[in-house]
């Protein structure tokens, strides 16, 4: 584990994330990072299939800094790559414990050759140049203050699919000779590119799921299509903080009133990275169970979704506030 401070280049581990400074710059026309994950073909960028958040896979690096060759855990790695303002450039972003660091690529359109700049810590500066080759793999020769005099390392990043790659550096010396040591590892994007069809789908089958679910009285699933921290105000007075509180809340409107929605019409949806707001006009007619004349309960929601991997829908919801109609 001493050599896990000294993985420059490439990894750190982190369980809280860094990155929470942004850099504000023009895109004079080109596509945003979000619409470049969404669809490649949209951008002119030879970098753009690197251009998103990535994790280590499985929190497993392998590496050999002198001595034996180890296979260690390092959880929470997160690396943050984007655009800045050309055609032709990349920036990486790399959170983890001291020493933290960037790298940031280029790319000459006349020559095909990939220009590499790297810092991290104080010490650990890397320059280098390489090309890509085959499916847009990417191999570069670095040089790195803080090693040996006259060595390098070679870099080769190999994609898996559109969301893995796999890294590895192999260091050399002087006579060109591999000198043994190395680390590697595969990398995951985090949020894979989803597109807005298929997220917009997903965000109404949610929402008929749970129509569906409260009609059916199915606890059960309204339960999982909500967030553990969903926050609800149903009015002035009625705000249920957490899903036991909102869970509560419904089992007992759910005893008492059989529910049919009459109306669901969606006024508007934004997205947002991994959240979705959702605008609603609705109409609820609730039976008392008991017996008695149904109403009419109509209004307008906001309801926010974020992505949760438990939901069955692929998202939960987080935040909803409702406006009752006052005609």
């Amino acid at each position: 584990m001493k050599n896990i401070i000294t993985l420059l280049g490439l990894l750190f581990s982190c369980s809280v994330f860094a990155q929470n400074e942004s850099i504000n710059y023009a895109l004079n026309g080109r596509p945003s990072n979000a619409e470049i994950q969404d669809s490649l073909s949209k951008s002119q960028n030879p970098f753009a299939p690197f251009i998103g958040e990535w994790a280590l896979k499985d929190d497993t690096w392998m590496q050999n800094w002198g001595g034996q060759n180890d296979t260690i855990k390092i959880p929470g790695h997160h690396t943050v790559s984007s655009q800045i303002n050309t055609e032709h450039s990349l920036l990486s972003i790399v959170d983890g414990p001291e020493p933290n660091g960037h790298i940031f690529w280029t790319y000459n359109p006349n020559t095909k050759e990939v220009g590499h700049l790297s810092s991290f810590g104080t010490i650990r500066l890397g320059k280098g140049s390489g090309a890509f080759y085959g499916e847009g793999n990417l191999r570069l020769k670095v040089s790195f203050e803080g090693e040996a005099k006259g060595t390098y390392r070679i870099y080769t990043y190999e994609w898996i699919s559109p969301d893995e790659y796999a890294l590895n550096s192999v260091q050399y010396d002087a006579q060109d000779q591999a000198t043994g040591l190395f680390y590697k590892g595969n990398f995951v994007r985090i949020h894979p590119a989803t597109s807005k069809q298929k997220a917009l789908d997903e965000v109404l089958a949610h929402g008929a799921m749970i129509r569906t679910a409260f009609a059916e009285q199915d606890l059960e699933t309204i339960a999982a299509l909500h967030h553990p921290e969903v926050v609800k105000a149903l009015g002035y007075q009625d705000e249920q903080k957490g899903r036991a509180a909102v869970l509560g809340g419904i089992q007992g409107t759910l005893a008492a009133y059989n529910l049919e929605f009459v109306e669901n019409v969606i006024e508007n949806i934004y997205f947002q990275g991994d959240l979705a707001i959702e605008q609603t006009r609705f109409a609820i007619k609730g039976t008392p169970k008991a017996g008695g004349d149904s109403f009419l309960f109509k209004g307008r929601t906001m309801v926010t979704y974020v992505r949760h991997a438990e939901s069955p829908s692929g998202w939960a919801t987080i935040r909803e506030i409702i406006q009752p109609a006052t005609e």
